[in-house]
């Protein structure tokens, strides 16, 4: 039996929190009612004002104002603290770069998955160890679900309606971890893609559901670029049939045999851009010709095969997280969409 006291709700209380459920803020979870003092709490933290616009959120094209990131935060379970992050995060998620309209309404997987980088990250509690994409912690949790309730019920991506993913994944209701800068051997995340280490900053990515590389038995890094770059390459992601950038979420078992052989970031992208390629062959007749279709934005006529998952190296965004254990993780993405980092505003 769980040794856990039951908590007496008044059935009116039990009404209203069903009906919140039901309501324009429901993801399936429960919800944190969004009283006006603790959207008020959560606005204080943010030095800015209710009314203040962030930007506009597709494919409604809503305008989207502090207050409405309150009230998803606040919905969502966040605390107060973590406000910051969820602003950053929306700001970026809404910058044309990112593509939100695609992301929101396509019939593939993709979602936000945001990396935190930077102090604030283990001063609110986000983990980037064992464990950091599934349940058990706070901030990960609810901060990635504050965001996707915001591109839900303020953006107007409804399951079924405008949300149109054939499956969608867990990654829907929340992703969110920190890179694990502590035991990384490179530069963080956020430093490679030109932000100060003394700044805290999250970046948006339109990531599908993960791909583990189980690599229990490599003992060198030219043994492990092998096991990631072949799960890299299978024929039915966006990435093989038209490019773009992917993310690889290396765990430290991993990133210390990089370390041993002297390879830097750049190093790891070179060697995975020039292995991680699908031969043409791999794809039916009709794929292949939305191949090079695709491609020929890219390569002209002469489309290379095999193919490149990525568009260059650069487009093989690479971090650090993750407990023991000999795992990697390889995110594709939507394709046409670009990550996007901000910068966190952790003054308060």
């Amino acid at each position: 039996m769980l040794e856990i006291s039951l908590v007496n709700v008044a059935p009116v209380v039990e009404g209203q929190l069903e009906a919140l459920m039901e309501g324009e803020l429901g993801d399936g979870f429960p919800l944190f009612p969004p009283s006006r003092s603790a959207v008020e709490r959560m606005i204080s933290t943010s030095g800015r004002l209710p009314d203040d616009v962030i930007g506009m959120m597709a494919p409604l094209m809503m305008e989207v104002s502090v207050e409405d990131a309150a009230i998803c935060a606040v919905a969502a379970g966040c605390k107060p603290e973590y406000f910051g992050v969820v602003l950053a995060a929306l700001e970026a998620m809404m910058d044309p770069e990112f593509n939100l309209l695609a992301v929101q309404a396509t019939t593939e997987l993709a979602s936000t998955l945001l990396i935190v980088n930077g102090s604030i990250g283990e001063r609110i509690g986000v983990q980037s160890g064992s464990g950091c994409l599934g349940p058990g912690y706070r901030a990960n949790a609810t901060i990635g679900r504050a965001v996707r309730l915001a591109g839900m019920c303020i953006g107007g991506a409804v399951p079924g309606e405008t949300d149109m993913a054939t499956f969608g994944h867990a990654g829907k209701f929340t992703s969110c971890f920190a890179e694990a800068e502590a035991v990384s051997p490179w530069e963080p995340f956020h430093v490679d893609r030109g932000y100060s280490r003394q700044r805290s900053a999250v970046t948006v990515i339109g990531a599908d559901a993960p791909v583990n590389v189980n690599d229990f038995a490599s003992a060198s890094a030219q043994s492990v670029l092998k096991m990631i770059s072949e799960t890299m390459s299978y024929p039915g992601s966006n990435n093989a049939q038209g490019g773009g950038e992917v993310l690889i979420v290396i765990s430290p078992g991993h990133a210390e045999l990089f370390e041993k052989a002297g390879m830097t970031r750049r190093d790891v992208q070179e060697a995975l851009f020039e292995r991680a390629r699908v031969p043409l062959e791999r794809f039916s007749p009709e794929i292949s010709k939305r191949v090079h279709g695709k491609r020929k934005q890219q390569y002209g006529e002469d489309v290379p095969d095999p193919v490149p998952v990525a568009d260059v190296p650069d487009s093989i965004l690479i971090a650090v997280a993750g407990g023991p254990g000999s795992h990697t993780l390889f995110f594709p993405t939507y394709g046409e969409t670009k990550a996007v980092t901000r910068v966190i505003d952790d003054s308060k």
